[in-house]
């Protein structure tokens, strides 16, 4: 599994080193007054002034960078080795009676108004800075260690913690993404938050394996039992069609009436039951393109059958087909049963006397199959479309196409044919089928 880092996941702990060293030595610079202020104020707070007062010219002391030394108001030392107080910052202190401070890059001088009067009534601190006591290069030898210190931990952080939780993440983010799949591995499961995330995700996964499995098999069974029904159905159904045929031409008028009436539901239910079979085999993906059938002889067939239905509904079912064959890629039964409920759907919906027309044209390497029917056809300000809810508009055509049409658009989709709707004028409604012509099957 490839892990794509983005940049900022190893800025961030560089940055943040950066930021931390940066904090630290402002820090210290901002700080380092304040601490030298403390240290004076311990050593003052140590000063014995009854011995400087006994013994002015003894007192005192000088280490290293440090001194501490006694002088009167006039600025007089009587200790030899004192250095000699700074002007400046003795008017200071005479003048505002507070601490006077002097900052250099070496050391830092403290002018201390100590008692009223006497040979101590002023003390003079003075404290080096820690680069003048260690040196320049101790100083930037422990500024190094300082900043590579933290670099060190935010590449350690990095390593160890933040490259170890992103891989993980990444793993449960694919796991994630297979949920369910055939592909799905469960991922490492650790005893922390993302482990109890891997063993959801791997439950999750038999849960929706197992559920698919059950579904699958239970429409299986449904489409199973629904192919095992509409087989059944076509027999009497057929057997009824040619009873109620004989009985619509009875010249008793009841009769006759009554008759026609069923066999216009005789046709529908055995139209139904064939768009149900045809259904159940689109269920299972079947290969609609992977066959070839003559629409020319397709038509005729079509005109027969639906030209004996329509005569005793007053429809007159006539078709136009070339001479020569055309051929187009589709199984035969899918082809058949697509263009038959185009067929019946403008037969059904007509409530006659009216026509219904069946044209097949070739243009070049297309043909192009119409329907043309003078009945309700679309309603007003409904535009026409692939849309088969436009059919179910109250005032226009009275029984809506259902699963037929339906059946009829994923046929022609799978075929890779084009369907379209067309209002005529003044009534009535074109559908037109295209496609590619094929040659004769072999």
């Amino acid at each position: 599994m490839s892990l794509n880092l983005p940049r900022r996941l190893f800025a961030v702990p560089v940055v943040g080193a950066v930021a931390a060293f940066v904090l630290i030595v402002v820090s210290l610079a901002i700080t380092r007054s304040a601490v030298r202020a403390a240290g004076v104020s311990r050593q003052l707070s140590a000063i014995d002034h009854q011995a400087c007062n006994a013994q002015p010219r003894t007192w005192g002391f000088r280490s290293g960078g440090m001194s501490l030394f006694a002088y009167d108001r006039a600025g007089h030392a009587e200790n030899p080795q004192a250095p000699p107080l700074e002007a400046g910052m003795l008017r200071r202190v005479l003048e505002d009676g507070e601490t006077a401070e002097s900052m250099s890059s070496d050391v830092a001088v403290f002018v201390v108004p100590y008692a009223p009067a006497g040979p101590c009534a002023i003390m003079r601190v003075s404290s080096p800075n820690i680069e003048t006591v260690i040196g320049p290069r101790l100083t930037a030898i422990l500024v190094t260690a300082l900043g590579g210190g933290m670099l060190l931990a935010a590449a350690g952080t990095l390593w160890f913690i933040v490259l170890p939780m992103r891989r993980r993440i990444a793993e449960l983010a694919e796991a994630a993404q297979h949920v369910g799949g055939n592909t799905f591995t469960t991922p490492p499961v650790q005893g922390d938050a993302l482990g109890h995330i891997a063993e959801v995700l791997a439950w999750s996964h038999t849960r929706i394996v197992e559920t698919q499995g059950a579904l699958q098999l239970r429409n299986a069974s449904l489409e199973n039992h629904l192919a095992g029904i509409a087989h059944d159905l076509r027999t009497p159904l057929s057997s009824m069609h040619l009873a109620l045929e004989a009985l619509a031409a009875e010249p008793y008028a009841p009769v006759q009436k009554e008759a026609r009436r069923a066999l216009a539901d005789a046709v529908y239910l055995s139209s139904m039951v064939e768009n149900l079979h045809q259904a159940a085999r689109l269920r299972h993906e079947v290969d609609v393109a992977a066959g070839r059938v003559e629409l020319g002889d397709l038509v005729r067939r079509l005109e027969q059958r639906f030209a004996i239905v329509g005569r005793h509904a007053g429809i007159e079912v006539a078709a136009v087909v070339p001479d020569a064959t055309v051929w187009a890629r589709c199984r035969p039964a899918f082809a058949e049963r697509a263009i038959a409920n185009l067929v019946q759907n403008a037969v059904e919906h007509n409530p006659g006397p009216g026509h219904v027309a069946l044209t097949l044209e070739v243009t070049g390497q297309d043909w192009r199959l119409i329907v043309d029917d003078d009945g309700p056809g679309l309603p007003d300000g409904v535009p026409a479309g692939l849309d088969d809810t436009l059919f179910d508009v109250e005032g226009a055509r009275p029984r809506g196409p259902g699963l037929g049409m339906v059946i009829t658009a994923e046929i022609a989709r799978r075929a890779e044919w084009s369907l379209s709707y067309e209002p005529l004028s003044p009534t009535g409604l074109r559908v037109c089928v295209q496609g590619r012509r094929v040659g004769a099957p072999d």
